[in-house]
């Protein structure tokens, strides 16, 4: 019993608790303001993952704007901007730390979509040429 006692202190000790993560949580929502639910993950997400997804041209034109957030066991791959739509990528491994936005749900500019269109044009009319 006087060994059992001191082996059981030690172990008790040295086993350090597992905390599980808490991340913020929604699906499909077009605001922030909805996305404020903490959810407790589960022992095999590592991360809390904000993906925000938008579509429009500057501040001409918006077709639309989603955010989804909660657990992952990965970080997905990075943000990607394909001009007139872009999807923005957050990554965290803290208590409730997707609280941002993941840039908002970027845009082009207008003037590099002209630019791009314009450059198309040219090299279209150049291969009608004379």
């Amino acid at each position: 019993m006087k060994v059992f006692l001191p082996v059981l202190l030690a172990a008790l000790l040295g086993v350090e608790q597992a905390h599980s993560l808490v991340c913020f949580s929604c699906t499909n929502q077009n605001s922030n303001f909805y996305c404020l639910k903490p959810t407790i993950c589960s022992d095999s997400d590592n991360y809390c993952v904000t993906v925000s997804a938008s579509a429009g041209i500057g501040n001409l034109v918006d077709f639309g704007h989603t955010l989804n957030k909660g657990c992952s066991p990965i970080c997905p791959s990075p943000s990607i901007n394909l001009g007139v739509a872009s999807v923005g990528t957050y990554c965290c491994q803290n208590f409730l730390c997707n609280i941002s936005t993941a840039g908002g749900g970027l845009r082009a500019s207008a003037a590099v979509l002209g630019l791009g269109l314009l450059l198309s044009l040219l090299s279209a009319l150049q291969r009608l040429g004379p």
